[in-house]
């Protein structure tokens, strides 16, 4: 074969390797449900020897890691995270994931019985277990006079800032808001949050709202959204605002047929009370 025929070969075998192994890929596999073939997607790109593909692989490990936590395997997410940190000092991936241990090993409050070094250790374990059998096994934590609204919109502001545009962001997003028209304990004297509790949380909701329809304007719960934060108005009786969002829910479904315009429609005949 004449050597232009060779180098042609070797291009095209190269091309072929590059298509083989692509993050791209394993995150389209991902994210329609293929997670074993994602997860071998990644781990032969973690190991490719293609030098066009070590950009790509402190990205792969940092998947594999969140793949493992969402498959509720903290101890695999916690040390595939450690090693990208290790391999890749310098890669964002490494930097992001120095942020997340702390918080993961808080999670996981202590590591599961096949971390134990040895088998030896496992059998003590096993004899500890059986006579403390009643103890508790997690954390229980005293909630008592603190505010469980700021508390969580901490974390969802986490999520928003630190994942954007993604469907984390989203339900993020959703939950803050459902966080923030609050709820009311069980029994006569169960305590109020959010809305429920101070009507000054409307402006947060409102805002927070405009930046979910921003992001996420083809949102399927978005009127669902939109006819709750009139809802909150109208337990507090403000007409007006009461009027301004109903009146919106009919105008962005315009000619549709829809459950929330209808609803919308139904509200505006009886606001006052």
């Amino acid at each position: 074969m004449a050597k232009p025929q060779i180098l042609q070969c070797v291009i095209f075998c190269l091309g072929v390797a590059l298509q083989a192994q692509s993050f791209p890929k394993a995150k389209m596999l991902y994210a329609h449900g293929l997670t074993p073939e994602a997860q071998k997607e990644l781990i032969d790109l973690v190991f490719s020897s293609a030098p066009a593909l070590a950009k790509e692989k402190p990205k792969a490990m940092d998947l594999l890691a969140t793949i493992a936590f969402d498959k509720n395997n903290a101890n695999l997410a916690y040390t595939t995270w450690n090693k990208l940190i290790s391999d890749y000092p310098n890669s964002p991936e490494a930097k992001t994931a120095k942020e997340r241990l702390p918080l993961l090993k808080n999670l996981m409050g202590k590591f599961e019985e096949e971390n134990l070094d040895n088998s030896i250790a496992k059998s003590y374990m096993r004899s500890a277990d059986f006579w403390s059998n009643g103890r508790d096994h997690g954390f229980k934590i005293d909630t008592s006079f603190l505010s469980p609204v700021e508390a969580a919109i901490y974390w969802y502001d986490r999520i928003i800032s630190e994942f954007p545009n993604t469907p984390s962001s989203r339900v993020a997003y959703e939950e803050k808001m459902r966080t923030i028209l609050g709820w009311r304990e069980p029994g006569q004297y169960g305590d109020k949050y959010g809305v429920k509790l101070n009507r000054s949380y409307i402006t947060q909701l409102e805002s927070t709202f405009r930046l979910y329809e921003s992001s996420f304007p083809e949102a399927s719960e978005i009127q669902g959204f939109r006819y709750l934060i009139s809802q909150a108005y109208w337990n507090q009786k403000d007409w007006i605002k009461t009027r301004e969002w109903l009146n919106e829910i009919i105008q962005k479904d315009g000619n549709a047929n829809s459950f929330y315009k209808d609803l919308a429609s139904h509200r505006l005949l009886k606001i006052e009370y």
